[in-house]
């Protein structure tokens, strides 16, 4: 008696060809669920960039400004155009480098009287209060940028 040994061809095994045809276009479909989810990961990025780029460019704007101001008060002094007593709004162009300029600049000037008192010596003196108010959307940001002592 000779001992055989059962041989199963793969072609035959149970199970093997319904699970084939169950796996067809597996992998297809996994890598479209990948790709999409890849594309809003993409466009969340896109947009985030974005709203980072308008930010900074809003920023450099207000900075611009901010500095021309300075520069202004510096070189002419602070109560540069401020009546003696009272207030008063003037209207003037803001140079913000180069040829870049934002017009209607509105400056208030408002004297305050006040008592500096030291050591027990008081003294009434007067304080200007300056206000810059700019609008400028497309610089700016929306609203109006406003600085003041």
């Amino acid at each position: 008696m000779t001992a055989t040994s059962p041989t199963v061809s793969r072609a035959c095994a149970p199970g093997r060809s319904a699970r084939r045809r169950g796996e067809r276009g597996d992998a297809l479909i996994e890598s479209l669920i990948a790709m999409v989810l890849l594309g809003v990961i993409g466009l969340g990025l896109v947009y985030a960039v974005s709203r980072a780029m308008v930010a900074q460019k809003y920023q450099k704007g207000q900075s611009l400004a901010i500095q021309s101001i300075r520069a202004d008060l510096q070189g002419a002094g602070v109560a540069n155009g401020c009546p003696a007593t009272g207030a008063s709004t003037s209207s003037s162009n803001l140079s913000l480098g180069g040829s870049l300029q934002v017009s209607g600049v509105q400056k208030t000037c408002t004297i305050t009287a006040v008592t500096v008192t030291v050591n027990g010596v008081a003294k009434a003196t007067s304080l200007p209060q300056i206000q810059y108010a700019a609008d400028a959307q497309t610089l700016f940001g929306p609203g109006t940028l406003t600085v003041s002592n």
